[in-house]
């Protein structure tokens, strides 16, 4: 039942526009045999402007898999994606708990829960099965200190530094765990022994040497320092809407949101009720990422993980008894069998469905595809910033856009004016003029503010199509150009 509800929610249709972009760099890494140095496809001068490739290792995966699979085959590695995220975080509790399996299934089953609402083909995903690996092997290193395992961890940094940047939290976590043994030693009677010490030592000394390993990537120290400004940066907190506060008011109806506080909220309950089983490190461990994911809606997806790591080490000797194990095992099976019934009747945690994901998809209908794939289509492109990703995957560089999903690098400035385009029609024509501009890409609301500026008539833009989604627009004195 477990496996039918996790599924269920995990084969999604691709709705992440990274991932076209992501993709498409990846093939250009693959062909070319390095990574590009300029974000390159826009038709602007902004296209000299550096390219942070801080995610350069998960573009060639996608360019892989979707040589491998195809379009068609995507969803289907969105469910072998949930399930192995259900059994790192199910394996990971089983260790926690002294082998309590229907207690591990269970909290797998809600950290698939609380990260479904982020459940997208992005490298996102592949960090969040790095820091699973990363905790596997800190756990093992807390019980019994191996070399190999320390080594494995390293090199998880190492990988995690090329994919994503929450990288960061690696010499983080190690740290806590530093500070969390030193601190049980100290506040448990007779508990401070040589080995917590050693231990202690061991992870205060492998929290820098994780930091020195996350240096191991194309650009070095920069790597750091842009992590690090860029989760303070002012574009990115108000163009961005996963950088948003979690408790922006438009995130109100958003069903993960509530997910994630009742499983933060419940997870607090028990550690209060069990409080004498607690370790430092569990604590720590906790209040960290609650803080994260209070500030940050993207953030909220690391609850469900903390509380697969955090609620097992509290488990009732009396639970493992085997008539309460097999009471434990229909709470299961109750459990999921509700999941996947609102699931059914709702769709997951974002709203999509294995055949459907409208709320959430700004993927390109195949409607729309089938006009941009027009080999008579060429020129710049004034497009929607949802848009420019899957634009330059599709066309490019027959058609190069305006712009494309990479804020972090055209900057919060030339953002802004991307979006200033479709609200002053003295920039907008300037714009067009000096560069060109034969065609707009637009989503429903930029074209209906489009509309409202006094240029837009049929004597200087013409509909080429639209559909639900997007509108594509050709200037007026090229109409049969291209036929």
């Amino acid at each position: 039942m477990i496996v039918a509800a996790v599924t269920f929610i995990s084969v999604v249709p691709q709705v992440s526009n990274d991932f076209w972009l992501q993709a498409k760099v990846g093939e250009l890494i693959a062909q070319n045999h390095a990574i590009p140095k300029t974000i390159l496809f826009p038709f602007t001068e902004i296209r000299d402007a550096r390219f942070n490739a801080h995610e350069w290792l998960p573009s060639l995966l996608f360019y892989w898999l979707i040589n491998t699979v195809g379009e068609d085959g995507l969803p289907f590695v969105m469910g072998f994606a949930g399930l192995a995220f259900f059994c790192a975080m199910t394996w990971l509790a089983y260790r926690r708990s002294e082998r309590s399996l229907p207690l591990a299934m269970l909290l797998g089953l809600l950290a698939v829960g609380v990260e479904n609402q982020r459940h997208y083909l992005r490298p996102e995903l592949v960090s969040l099965f790095l820091l699973g690996f990363y905790w596997h092997l800190l756990e093992t290193c807390r019980r019994r200190p191996q070399i190999l395992a320390w080594m494995s961890a390293l090199l998880v940094v190492v990988l995690w530094a090329n994919t994503h940047g929450s990288f960061i939290l690696a010499p983080i976590i190690a740290a806590i765990y530093a500070v969390g043994l030193w601190a049980d030693g100290k506040l448990t009677v007779n508990a401070w022994d040589e080995s917590q010490k050693a231990k202690a030592k061991a992870f205060a000394i492998f929290s820098i040497a994780a930091l020195a390993a996350s240096l191991i990537n194309p650009v070095g120290t920069e790597l750091l320092e842009f992590v690090l400004d860029f989760s303070h940066s002012d574009a990115a907190k108000v163009m961005v809407a996963e950088w948003l506060s979690t408790f922006d008011p438009r995130f109100r109806e958003m069903r993960g949101l509530w997910i994630s506080l009742v499983c933060a909220g419940v997870t607090a309950a028990v550690m209060l009720i069990r409080w004498r089983k607690l370790s430092a490190v569990d604590v720590l461990l906790f209040f960290m990422f609650l803080a994260l994911a209070l500030n940050t809606i993207r953030f909220l997806v690391y609850l469900g993980m903390v509380a697969a790591y955090v609620l097992p080490a509290l488990l009732p000797s009396e639970w493992q008894a085997p008539k309460n194990r097999t009471r434990a095992y229909a709470v299961c099976t109750a459990a999921s069998g509700l999941v996947l019934g609102l699931a059914i009747q709702f769709g997951n945690a974002f709203g999509a469905f294995p055949h459907m994901a409208w709320a959430t998809n700004t993927s390109f209908s195949n409607f729309m595809v089938k006009q941009l794939s027009d080999p008579n289509l060429k020129g710049n492109v004034i497009n929607s910033y949802d848009y420019g990703a899957e634009l330059v995957y599709r066309a490019y560089p027959r058609l190069r856009p305006s712009i494309d999903s990479r804020i972090d690098s055209y900057g919060g400035a030339y953002t802004v004016l991307n979006d200033r385009l479709f609200l002053e029609d003295e920039l907008l024509t300037e714009f067009v003029k000096d560069y060109d501009v034969r065609y707009m890409l637009l989503n429903q609301r930029d074209f209906h503010l489009l509309e409202k500026l006094p240029n837009w008539t049929e004597k200087h833009w013409s509909i080429r199509a639209m559909d639900q989604k997007a509108v594509l627009l050709e200037r007026a004195d090229l109409l049969g150009q291209a036929q």
